[in-house]
């Protein structure tokens, strides 16, 4: 739908994630196609008479265009590099955070700003020269600003691949280097449904927690891409180019690959290992929270914060926990987790 602000026609696109309507407002292409694409599959052609999330992303020309303002009482809640911030490169950004009056205001300096008001259900995004940014970049700002109204409604996210088979949901956080990418794919290949690459989304249901897909490109380097024949075979319009990884649709090389919202059974914390073969190590419920919640992006809301880390419990004490070392047997990893998989409960 295209509107009309001013002298700039404006793009409005909706989506609805899981019973949650979203309204995305701009008036730049270059901010509206990496958001239709990083959310196509909750695209909606309307939506209900409930209030939607909020986002209105501008493109601006210098940082002297951005309208920032902080108040004396605004408090600075984080700075630093940004390279901790999940494991893609263009994360790597300097970046300040501030609450000015119940507004968090995320400072990336020369990529731009965001202003997100949680009580009014609603987020600005300024990003300068959009049109220079890899779409990754927009893409990830987009989603920080999404992530930061969703879970005020009770929908979490974690850095983690996700994947679902028969109704039974496994989890595999961490960091790049881990062979994180690596299984999960080993396990889509042999017929595990996709969840999410980078970001599933949680959601407390009292008794237990919900895992929710949130399908996005999937993000593998050249290491990973050797492993697999479909993807050294695959030409680039399935598998894009990209630097320092590139990115498929896993729906476009594995037929059966969305799945579908579940609750999570096993997690499995890998590191490669130089050993022929992988195995398991049972893991302590205490020392997997401890190594799950630095994987959960930054909450700055305390009473949010109380809430995400409740499901973050709830979801370790309704699975089961390992340590994966991952060795050289790569392709044969469903034969090791599948069977522990369907003896759970």
């Amino acid at each position: 739908m295209t509107m009309h602000v001013g002298d700039q026609p404006m793009t409005e696109s909706l989506f609805s994630l899981y019973g949650m309507p979203v309204r995305y407002v701009t008036a730049s292409p270059s901010l509206a196609g990496p958001v239709n694409e990083l959310l196509r599959h909750f695209r909606r052609d309307s939506l209900d008479e409930s209030t939607p999330l909020a986002l209105c992303f501008h493109a601006v020309q210098t940082r002297a265009d951005i309208p920032l303002t902080l108040s004396p009482s605004a408090r600075r809640l984080a700075s630093g590099t940004g390279a901790a911030v999940g494991d893609r490169r263009e994360t790597n950004l300097p970046y300040q955070v501030f609450d000015d009056g119940g507004r968090l205001i995320a400072d990336f300096f020369d990529a731009g700003v965001l202003m997100i008001d949680g009580s009014q259900r609603r987020a600005d995004g300024y990003l300068i020269n959009p049109r220079t940014m890899p779409e990754s970049l927009i893409e990830y700002l987009f989603h920080l600003a999404l992530i930061e109204l969703l879970r005020r409604q009770g929908l979490y996210t974690i850095h983690a691949t996700a994947l679902e088979k028969n109704g039974r949901g496994i989890l595999i956080p961490g960091n790049s280097g881990r062979g994180k990418t690596t299984s999960f794919i080993s396990l889509l290949r042999s017929g595990y449904r996709y969840l999410s690459d980078d970001h599933p989304l949680l959601r407390d249901a009292g008794t237990h927690v919900d895992l929710l897909p949130f399908p996005i490109k999937v993000n593998v380097t050249e290491d990973t891409v050797a492993f697999f024949p479909e993807l050294r075979e695959a030409p680039d319009d399935l598998l894009h180019p990209g630097f320092p990884k590139r990115a498929f649709y896993a729906e476009q090389l594995y037929p059966t690959s969305i799945g579908e919202c579940c609750r999570p059974t096993i997690v499995l914390f890998p590191h490669v290992i130089d050993a022929s073969h992988s195995h398991l190590e049972p893991l302590p419920k205490s020392r997997a929270l401890e190594m799950l919640l630095p994987q959960a992006l930054l909450v700055y809301d305390a009473e949010v914060a109380r809430r995400e880390f409740q499901a973050l419990v709830k979801v370790v004490q309704q699975v089961e926990c390992y340590r994966l070392h991952f060795g050289r047997d790569i392709l044969d990893l469903p034969n090791l987790i599948t069977p522990l998989l369907e003896r759970t409960k």
